[in-house]
C-alpha cells in the first residue's frame, strides 16, 4: 500500500489532465516540472470547483466527473456532470 500522502488524489488529477490534454501522463509530469503547465483550484459562477489548466495555449476545466475544454458548451457538460445517477459525473451512458 502507497504511504506518501495524497498519492492516489495527485495520480488521479495527473491522469484526468492528461486525458482533458489528450496526451500522456508522463507528457503531463514533464510540462509540470519544466513550467510549462499550470493549474490553479477555481470557482465558476455557479460555485463549482474546478481546476484550470494552461499548457502551451490550451485551456481546460477539470471538473469532478466532466472536463470542459475551450470551445465547449458549459451548459451541456454541467447536464452531463449531473445526471443524478448518483455516480458523482457522468459517464453511465444513461
Amino acid at each position: 500500500m502507497e504511504s506518501r500522502e495524497m498519492f492516489d488524489e495527485i495520480n488521479a488529477l495527473v491522469g484526468a489532465v492528461a486525458k482533458a490534454l489528450n496526451t500522456s501522463e508522463m507528457d503531463v509530469i514533464t510540462a509540470i516540472e519544466e513550467g510549462r503547465l499550470a493549474m490553479e483550484l477555481l470557482t465558476d459562477e455557479e460555485g463549482r470547483n474546478f481546476i484550470a489548466v494552461d499548457h502551451e495555449g490550451k485551456a481546460v476545466r477539470v471538473y469532478p466527473g466532466a472536463i470542459y475544454r475551450q470551445g465547449d458548451e458549459p451548459e451541456a457538460a454541467a447536464e452531463e456532470e449531473d445526471c443524478g445517477s448518483g455516480h458523482g459525473g457522468c459517464g453511465c451512458g444513461h
